[in-house]
């Protein structure tokens, strides 16, 4: 039987991350999201408190929290407002460069993440190119001519032949006009998912602009842009882990970056089951609380227990992670579910407020509007069943 109780640790990193999101988030989550404004103010008070970059090892400054520990930070904060919890992890590719990247790129990436010194963003999807990862045209050719190109990852300046010239459009880029550095899949030679390559890209580079800002439905405190690379430079030392290879690099971290997903979509559940259970205890209609009608004690019911499978899931595959596993399919069934019941639930949140569930005066409104991302982002629902699908036929 499965263990899901938390340890004295972990109740103690949930209840650092609920004071947080109840005292820093609450009070300007609404702004934040109506003004499409990046609540730079919270987001240093994050890092003070260790929440950004939480899973950054300690030699590097960062708080060294598991998958498990992280997950319920995100719960947390998502539970509060999803938008302004996602505009706080500014750390994308901090993964990849733990675990392939340099000395030196970890001293200047997880260290810099984990001071509030650096700003990460990660540019994947393309404008034609989303789930169809292995078609990404931004390419990344080497130069022969000498010239001199210098980076936090080498202080030498690069030689003949060492360094990357980089042309394309990446879209749906988180923290893209905030970054300081931009981890970039770029091809680099010909062929699918063979040929792909993941380079550092520092935003004050030549040739690098903001093409435009995307407006969203929801998650509005997190900036979102579309990037056009035109003939940037970059050193050789920029390459993270092998040329040709980071593809397969970033796979490894998908079923971290799924469970991170679906901790969000977690809380959104989590939080609108808290706001209903409340509303439904104030609002009074016939001449008594609406607890009473058994329709809205049903729903609430539902909701409640859509909620605990999910988190089931989510726990489950998180504490799998930090024993080493790999474990595809519980990771895919846990963003796919978490997603799926985020948006369910948030709508019977906002059902159960009637007309006021539909105003902006009540957070159920904000989070049913977030909820719809989680669905879409680290791959689709319709991919995630896929892939149980493609697990569960290898398995006989």
């Amino acid at each position: 039987m499965v263990d899901f109780s938390l340890t004295a640790e972990q109740q103690a990193v949930r209840k650092t991350a609920r004071e947080f999101a109840e005292n820093e988030i609450a009070p300007i989550a609404r702004e934040a999201e109506e003004t499409e404004t990046w609540p730079e103010d919270v987001w240093e008070a994050a890092v003070d408190a260790g929440l950004v970059g939480a899973d950054i090892p300690e030699e590097y400054g960062g708080a060294g929290m598991g998958t498990l520990e992280s997950v319920l930070v995100v719960e947390e904060l998502s539970r509060v407002d999803a938008g302004v919890a996602a505009a706080l992890g500014t750390d994308f590719g901090t993964g990849m460069i733990e675990e392939y990247g340099t000395e030196a790129q970890k001293e200047w990436i997880l260290g810099g993440v984990a001071s509030g010194e650096v700003i990460t963003a990660m540019a994947n999807t393309e404008p034609s190119h989303g789930s169809d990862a292995a078609s990404i045209e931004t390419s990344a050719e080497r130069d022969t001519s000498e010239r001199s190109s210098a980076s936090p990852a080498s202080t030498e300046a690069t030689q003949d032949g060492d360094e990357y010239v980089i042309d394309g459009v990446k879209t749906f880029t988180t923290h893209g006009s905030i970054a300081d550095v931009i981890l970039t899949m770029c091809r680099t030679s010909a062929g699918g998912h063979d040929g792909i390559s993941a380079i550092l890209v520092e935003t004050d580079r030549d040739g690098l602009e903001v093409e435009s800002e995307i407006h969203k439905m929801g998650w509005n405190a997190t900036e979102t842009t579309q990037l056009r690379f035109d003939g940037v430079r970059v050193p050789e030392a920029n390459l993270v882990g092998q040329e040709d290879l980071g593809f397969y690099q970033l796979m490894d971290f998908f079923e971290v970056e799924r469970v991170g997903v679906a901790a969000g979509a977690l809380g959104i559940a989590a939080g609108c089951l808290d706001e209903a259970v409340g509303y439904a205890h104030d609002r009074e209609q016939f001449g008594r609380p609406i607890k009473q009608f058994q329709a809205i004690q049903h729903k609430l019911a539902d909701m409640a227990v859509k909620t605990e499978h999910a988190r089931r899931l989510v726990y489950d595959a998180a504490a799998r992670i930090d024993d080493g596993d790999s474990p595809r399919k519980l990771a895919s069934m846990a963003k796919l579910s978490a997603s799926e019941v985020a948006e369910e639930v948030a709508s019977d949140a906002v059902q159960i407020h009637g007309g006021n569930g539909y105003t902006r005066d009540y957070p159920v409104e904000r989070q049913y509007r977030h909820a719809k991302i989680y669905q879409i982002g680290e791959g689709t629902s319709e991919i995630q069943r896929s892939i149980i699908a493609e697990e569960l036929l290898a398995e006989r």
